[in-house]
């Protein structure tokens, strides 16, 4: 369709905003009343979910993904609590990998039963943000308390027990060495997460959480089935 401006003014006339097209042209009015133009408003941070609602929609996801796979109860108990604990016993031909974080340990002849303690997080660990590093603080707190409570509990009844401090990879509890484990090392790998390499670092994932997660781990020759480990299952629950 083409309808020409003020015939009067000829050439000087000002340009119709109704036909930008050459020769004075336009498309045609009644194809344009059909077009709607998307709202581009900004999302009202009023209506943003709290915390506690999106751990509720993570929790109905989980519920809503049992249906379909073959997640242990146990898993979606972790994922209402925010709190897992898993304990495992190491093979023989794994123990040699973590013996020179304690060198004064023979896990040759003696059992090495390792126990995870996970931490759903409200931030993404991934980056880092003052609210990420004050959450990790409390992660960290949580997580030594914790795990000094289990060792004094395994030591009580005549076992050997130390836990990796996160902060710096080191045993807490044992003597000095040069060998680290933090929570991006490849080893974690044997205790069921995945280590995900980003590029410019390298995070844990849990398999429930993803990099939303805090995670510690302690050492034990107490066998798995002795009462203080297999109550801190149930601990965790409560």
């Amino acid at each position: 369709m083409m309808e020409w401006p003020d015939t009067r003014l000829g050439v000087l006339s000002p340009q119709d905003p109704r036909f930008p097209l050459p020769g004075t042209s336009g498309p045609d009015p009644c194809f344009m009343k059909e077009e709607k133009v998307q709202s581009t408003a900004e999302p009202d941070v009023l209506t943003e979910p709290m915390p506690a609602e999106r751990r509720g929609d993570l929790l109905q996801q989980y519920m809503d993904m049992a249906e379909k796979s073959d997640v242990s109860p146990e898993m979606f108990e972790a994922a209402k609590l925010g709190l897992e604990c898993v304990a495992q016993e190491l093979p023989e031909l794994l123990r040699k990998d973590f013996q020179d974080l304690f060198p004064e340990q023979d896990f040759r002849s003696r059992n090495l039963t390792v126990i995870t303690l996970s931490q759903h997080t409200e931030n993404n660990m991934t980056m880092w943000s003052p609210e990420v590093e004050e959450e990790r603080e409390v992660m960290l707190e949580n997580f030594v308390c914790s795990a000094s409570d289990i060792c004094t509990s395994l030591q009580a009844a005549g076992y050997w027990a130390d836990f990796i401090d996160p902060s710096s990879g080191k045993p807490y509890l044992g003597p000095h060495t040069n060998s680290t484990l933090f929570e991006t090392d490849e080893r974690f790998r044997h205790f069921g997460f995945e280590i995900n390499d980003l590029g410019c670092c390298k995070v844990i994932s849990h398999q429930l959480w993803g990099s939303h997660s805090y995670v510690g781990c302690l050492f034990t020759n107490a066998p798995l089935d002795h009462p203080v480990i297999s109550q801190l299952a149930v601990a965790a629950k409560e």
